[in-house]
């Protein structure tokens, strides 16, 4: 499992969650400090990574505007064998990207294909936190996820 977060927030969470249900995780920024990855650009085993951490924002925008960080992981995640779900988050309002969906799909569809190529299935779990009053639309980024393959939970947890 690996979860590409554009924020440190719910890459948190998701590892608070995970250590409850037994899931021991790797990452940039890990809750367990034993699990720090040598080098945030490489996963390991299960995997949290905080996009937005500056190892990945130096001299950059963030994550939440500019998706070119996250697409490339994704890609790159995808050839894993070892791989077989990714989890996404998607950050809707005012100072994220306009339409993160339209970056994100292509990019799940692409890495759902190298999966099947490599005759193996690849689950990508995505959340979108914002509201119908979001410039992007929550219920049209949700739409334009699933139609990309994508299951769209209803939360982050």
């Amino acid at each position: 499992m690996r979860a590409l977060y554009s924020g440190g927030t719910f890459c948190s969470e998701a590892q608070a969650i995970w250590r409850a249900q037994g899931i021991v995780a790797w990452s940039n920024v890990p809750l367990d400090k034993t699990r720090l990855l040598e080098d945030p650009h490489s996963s390991l085993e299960s995997s949290a990574i905080d996009l937005g951490d500056d190892a990945f924002t130096v001299g950059k925008p963030h994550p939440m505007i500019d998706h070119s960080t996250r697409v490339a992981r994704i890609l790159e995640e995808a050839t894993d064998p070892a791989v077989g779900v990714l989890l996404l988050d998607v950050v809707l309002g005012y100072g994220s990207h306009d339409d993160p969906a339209a970056i994100l799909a292509p990019a799940i569809r692409s890495a759902r294909q190298l999966a099947a190529d490599a005759d193996r299935h690849l689950s990508v779990v995505t959340f979108v936190c914002g509201t119908d009053e979001d410039p992007q639309r929550l219920p049209a980024q949700q739409q334009m996820l699933r139609d990309a393959g994508a299951l769209v939970a209803p939360s982050s947890t």
